[in-house]
């Protein structure tokens, strides 16, 4: 069978898949009140898929079934001025035919968020990953399972913001801050020269009109580093961002924001190419219906590579629909798509991305998940093209 007529078959078992079977349409969990005034919410996620091809290579794919279980925790106080909020959640991979590929991934997260007056509020906001890749994805891409292990990373991330004007101010304004991070921890030979973290400051102004839609103005630099210099050449570079558009909420039927503005990425060695263009982002909700909507969405950016090159031209496009049959059962249906054009190799790769499930609602703090993810990748590299399909049931518990 050749390929197309190999992904074809994978896609239509996918949708003779969501068309008899169910998945969930979101727990109602109970939080647990404490005399501290914070309200905790356990829930756990445990479910058992099938991975056709674990390390996402062309040849000699490597299929397993997998056994995963995400236990999480959030407290939440809320005082109608403040919410603090505390998140937590350990995410366990167990591959039955390739242990290789266990993972254990660790998420902590923050959030404090206050209004100061009727005009102004300041949010902050720290997440922690301790994380991996899958063997043959982001840094470990094409490597035909020549690595032994995930690749394992560590990110920080803490950004904040302070807001001037009230929800029914003409105008406001919001100067905003984010620092991240991210480091290795294995494969060092290949990762070291990947480590990096970067700053980022902007300033956002939001303009009301007659309608429902508000029209933005957003800037903002960046300031990129890497921990060692990659051998090809410096990959430290400054990004700036200035971008004009509109979001809006109208009634139930519609929301989203669309926006299209200037990206520039100068690096500090001149031996690599700088990106001056165009970059956009759509993505808007449609519900003809109270039980039915559709979600549309593009964007367009420049980024770093993971692999070779001076930086990825990345095009994105998505769409999908949701339709709420009765109380208890809901469908989802989605395409992806990203398109990336290498600059400083020759390479450009597409990437597809079909998603489907059916949702069951079986208790209030019991849901049910079957769904079917299949994915098609095509590459100017040889090596890097691969097909996968992931089928599976997940079940939601909480109080």
């Amino acid at each position: 069978m050749n390929k197309g007529m190999h992904f074809k078959s994978k896609l239509a078992l996918a949708v003779i898949l969501a068309c008899t079977s169910s998945q969930a349409l979101a727990v109602d969990p109970q939080a647990i009140p404490t005399e501290s005034g914070f309200d905790i919410t356990p829930l756990l996620t445990t479910g058992l898929k099938y991975d056709d091809n674990v390390t996402s290579v062309s040849s000699g794919e490597i299929d397993s079934w997998v056994l995963s279980i995400v236990p999480s925790i959030s407290a939440r106080l809320d005082d109608g001025v403040t919410v603090y909020e505390f998140t937590g959640g350990v995410y366990r991979g167990q591959y039955f035919d390739s242990s290789d590929d266990n993972f254990t991934d660790t998420t902590l997260g923050a959030l404090f968020d206050t209004r100061l007056s009727e005009r102004s509020k300041i949010n902050l906001k720290g997440d922690f990953i301790w994380g991996h890749e899958d063997r043959g994805t982001g840094i470990t891409e094409g490597l035909n399972n020549n690595q032994d292990e995930p690749t394992r990373y560590n990110t920080q991330t803490v950004s904040g913001y302070y807001e001037f004007g009230g929800s029914e101010s003409p105008a406001r304004i919001r100067f905003g801050a984010k620092y991240f991070n991210k480091s290795y921890t294995s494969l060092r030979e290949i990762t070291r020269f990947r480590d990096y973290d970067s700053w980022l400051g902007g300033v956002n102004f939001y303009f009301a009109t007659q309608s429902a839609i508000i029209a933005v103005v957003e800037t903002n630099m960046e300031k990129i580093s890497y921990s060692e210099n990659d051998p090809t050449a410096d990959r430290d570079s400054t990004v700036t961002n200035a971008r004009l558009g509109a979001e809006w909420e109208i009634t139930a039927l519609t929301t989203g924001e669309a926006k299209i503005g200037y990206q520039r990425k100068d690096f500090d060695d001149d031996n690599r190419e700088s990106f001056n263009g165009l970059a956009w982002t759509v993505d808007m909700d449609w519900s003809p219906l109270t039980y039915s909507s559709f979600n549309v969405g593009t964007g367009r950016r420049a980024k770093d590579p993971l692999q070779n090159g001076d930086y990825v031209k990345e095009t994105t496009y998505k769409v999908g629909w949701t339709h709420k049959w009765t109380e208890l059962i809901q469908t989802e249906l989605s395409y992806d798509r990203v398109e990336e054009d290498y600059v400083g190799v020759t390479r450009k790769d597409t990437n597809d991305s079909y998603e489907i499930s059916i949702n069951y609602a079986f208790r209030r703090f019991i849901d049910i998940s079957l769904f079917a993810t299949i994915t098609d990748k095509t590459s100017s590299v040889p090596g890097i093209e691969f097909d996968r399909s992931i089928y599976g049931i997940n079940f939601d518990f909480s109080l």
